[in-house]
């Protein structure tokens, strides 16, 4: 069976699969049912020196996977965190990684009070809320780092634009990175009323869950390649497949928050049984073997439309069942069936792989030059 345990920072973890700073790990009892479901570490919501002030509604789902959230930080005072909640996780006997923000004076209180209860075995620091520049970042970082002796992980948000610059500005800082935080300011409303459906002041909020895993997936393997830092993926995890996918990128662990938000606190204990299942069946002994090998393969060919040689999607027969959706997807009409036979026409296909990516029954694959 597949080795599911991981060292990160010198911080041993059953598996890889931990919670994320959100709703879900908002208090001891919601981090206990994350434990017993099966989590390998403990991310707690993030706190502030002043709590949050939650509009209501602040969680809504605008389509199947995600969520679209105005939740904010904790709106729990961060002495009765430090002083009642924190030992409670601590007893829970998993790494505690406590998500801290978001102002420099802020992280020094908050880290000075941490570091006394000696209950955290990292911080996690998040700059959703603050300003992206780069010095600005680095004092904060400091500002914190200054204060603990446990490992001190920046949490990203994707809002950042020049990720190379921030990383050598935080590098010589802190010990790790988190990536990425949701993605906005995102909005959506209902068309009979003209009402949005969060109740934040302007309607909008932050977007998690299926729809950012792509965004997520490159922050990690960008950071992968920037820093030999260890880098925990998160965003938009709805599979198994997705955890290899981020583990792969770069990402020494995965965290989880929209997935168990909509199918419950079980689903960490979920995916690492799954985990440990793909890795059986697929020849991996344990994380360290899976960390970034999409950087180490080999180069592969490129192709250019009406350049040289060329792809085309051929059909394995034995798996289509004939349902149409490859012809009705192509916009370019350049594909159709006569008589329950495949045919592609080249002067029209420009190669652009959706048929492929769409095939619910994967009977497609682009071939070079088949015909």
């Amino acid at each position: 069976m597949a080795n599911l345990k991981t060292k990160i920072c010198n911080i041993e973890f059953p598996n890889p699969i931990w919670t994320a700073a959100g709703p879900t790990s908002a208090n001891a009892g919601m981090l206990r049912q994350a434990a017993e479901g099966g989590a390998g570490g403990l991310v707690t919501k993030t706190i502030s020196v002043q709590p949050a002030r939650v509009p209501i509604p602040n969680i809504y789902s605008p389509f199947a996977g995600s969520l679209l959230n105005a939740e904010l930080w904790s709106e729990m005072d961060y002495r009765n965190f430090i002083d009642n909640q924190l030992p409670q996780i601590k007893a829970l006997e998993l790494p505690v990684i406590a998500s801290l923000g978001y102002s420099p004076d802020d992280l020094k209180l908050l880290g000075k009070g941490l570091e006394k209860s000696g209950l955290a075995d990292a911080i996690e620091f998040s700059i959703h809320y603050i300003g992206k520049d780069i010095e600005n970042l680095k004092q904060t970082a400091s500002a914190l780092k200054q204060q603990v002796s446990v490992p001190v992980f920046a949490k990203l948000s994707p809002s950042i634009s020049d990720l190379k610059s921030v990383i050598q500005a935080l590098d010589e800082i802190v010990d790790g990175y988190v990536a990425i935080n949701s993605v906005g300011p995102a909005l959506d409303f209902n068309i009979e009323t003209l009402q949005p459906y969060l109740g934040s002041q302007d309607g909008r909020g932050w977007l998690s869950g299926r729809a950012i895993l792509p965004i997520g997936l490159h922050f990690v393997a960008s950071i992968y390649s920037l820093s030999k830092k260890p880098v925990i993926g998160v965003g938009g995890i709805s599979s198994v497949q997705d955890v290899v996918k981020y583990l792969m990128s770069g990402a020494s662990a995965v965290q989880i928050c929209s997935l168990a938000i909509l199918k419950g606190q079980q689903v960490c204990g979920e995916l690492a049984k799954e985990l440990s299942q793909w890795m059986d069946e697929h020849g991996y002994d344990d994380i360290e073997s899976l960390i970034g090998i999409i950087h180490r393969k080999k180069d592969r060919k490129q192709y250019f439309l009406n350049e040289g040689d060329q792809l085309y999607p051929l059909i394995q027969t034995e798996r289509c069942n004939f349902c149409d959706r490859c012809v009705r997807s192509c916009i370019h009409h350049a594909i159709r069936f006569e008589e329950q036979e495949f045919l592609v026409d080249r002067s029209r296909c420009v190669s652009c792989g959706l048929c492929v990516s769409l095939c619910p029954k994967s009977a497609l694959k682009l071939i070079e030059n088949f015909y």
